[in-house]
């Protein structure tokens, strides 16, 4: 079957989850079609209506058992459920597109397909992640070190933040760290994220495997003596337990998102703990920091023939370690 010889190629470079996902997505043409339908007799008018297929179907059709058991063009009928977002509507059809871009260089069809089909997405710019003011991340630093209001009780929840407030790491990458990660180099410290070391590490994508210098305020705070007292173990972050959705970094982000900025009085739509990466990546602009120094920093794809043929293997640590230095609280 085509989808499955397509998933047998491409799932070398995805993660598990990633390929779980574009396996789910694929399976509503399979759905659709039918499991035997011919890829070269499906034509442009079929593509327009599995995206009309697509604009109907309900968000909660793999979580509502009721929803779950139904066929595909019955659930689309069922009155009364959000539907999925245009984001999401236009992430299978990026998948179908490059699904059928591959099939027709493998002569399964004359043509490909969804090509331009993506919906306009909603207008709710209040839900995009927003990076921290000056006073959002002064108020963050001062409960993660002085703890005035004593919400945070755990060593992991006070150093998994701070990380990523200094370091403008993913959550996951935070929380996946093993010992052997923090790595020194002459007189330089720095986090090696790798997705090596453990089945259940991994990364987004290959710009993501980097080395990003701690701060010399993560240092001054005493995140050193904080290894030394973990490493007798593997993993810099013991607690944090693998979850097959969430990767390691769910139980911090939900202590984050869900306990400590609602407490803090910081809870507002796009205010999460993903908004350190857009932190990072506004301060260190704000500082006039050159932008492929920062996107390397923040694991970002670095765009342009220069950035990707001449400086191939990146920028050096005291680079990288100069532009951090100019973040501040």
């Amino acid at each position: 079957m085509a989808v499955d010889d397509f998933i047998a190629e491409h799932s070398r470079q995805w993660a598990a989850k990633t390929t779980g996902q574009n396996r789910a997505y694929l399976n509503i043409l399979v759905e659709y079609f039918g499991p035997d339908r011919l890829l070269a007799t499906i034509a442009k008018q079929d593509a327009s209506e599995v995206k009309k297929v697509l604009q109907a179907l309900p968000s909660s059709r793999n979580t509502k058992p009721k929803l779950k058991a139904m066929p595909l063009m019955q659930v689309i009928k069922e009155p009364g459920h959000k539907k999925i977002a245009a984001k999401t509507i236009n992430s299978h059809i990026q998948m179908f597109k490059m699904f059928f871009d591959w099939a027709e260089r493998h002569g399964h069809s004359p043509h490909t397909l969804f090509e331009g089909m993506k919906v306009a997405k909603e207008k709710h710019a209040e839900t995009t992640v927003k990076p921290y003011t000056s006073e959002q991340t002064k108020l963050i630093f001062t409960e993660l070190t002085d703890n005035p209001s004593g919400l945070v009780r755990k060593e992991s929840h006070r150093w998994g933040v701070l990380l990523g407030l200094f370091t403008g790491a993913r959550l996951n990458e935070i929380c996946q760290l093993d010992i052997a990660d923090i790595q020194q180099d002459g007189e330089t410290w720095f986090l090696n994220i790798t997705d090596e070391g453990d089945d259940n590490k991994r990364v987004k994508a290959s710009a993501s495997r980097r080395k990003v210098p701690l701060h010399s305020e993560l240092i001054r705070l005493g995140f050193l003596d904080f290894i030394e007292s973990r490493s007798r173990g593997q993993r810099l972050f013991p607690d944090y337990s693998y979850n097959v959705n969430g990767g390691y970094g769910r139980n911090l982000g939900r202590w984050y998102n869900e306990s400590f900025l609602p407490k803090l009085g910081l809870k507002r739509p796009g205010v999460v703990f993903h908004s350190f990466r857009h932190t990072m990546v506004t301060r260190l602009g704000q500082a006039d920091v050159p932008e492929p120094i920062y996107q390397c920093i923040v694991g970002h794809a670095r765009a342009g023939v220069t950035q990707q043929v001449y400086l191939r293997q990146g920028f050096t640590l005291a680079q990288l370690k100069e532009a951090i230095e100019q973040f501040e609280v």
